[in-house]
């Protein structure tokens, strides 16, 4: 399921580009150029999407920064706050 989740967008997107360039050869149309538009972005979020995964501890895929009770405090922030970093 994963392989055809990750190969779908590639495929719906090579497949656009190929009936767009074919269809531009012929002659210029607008529906065309749309469609040849929509699967370069479609293919460009595909090979762009694995760069904003972040990988869970259980093998869970996640997105998107780390909530705030996930996030460590950086100690020179709870120094210069009057706190000690090593008190837990």
């Amino acid at each position: 399921m994963a392989l055809v989740k990750r190969a779908a967008p590639f495929l719906l997107g090579a497949l656009g580009v190929f009936i767009a360039a074919r269809a531009l050869v012929t002659e210029l149309t607008f529906w065309a150029l749309l469609l040849l538009l929509i699967s370069i972005l479609i293919l460009l979020v595909a090979i762009a999407r694995p760069l904003f995964v972040k990988r869970g501890g259980i093998g869970r895929a996640r997105a998107g920064l780390p909530s705030k009770y996930e996030r460590v405090e950086d100690p020179w922030r709870a120094l210069s706050a009057g706190r000690d970093p090593t008190d837990q």
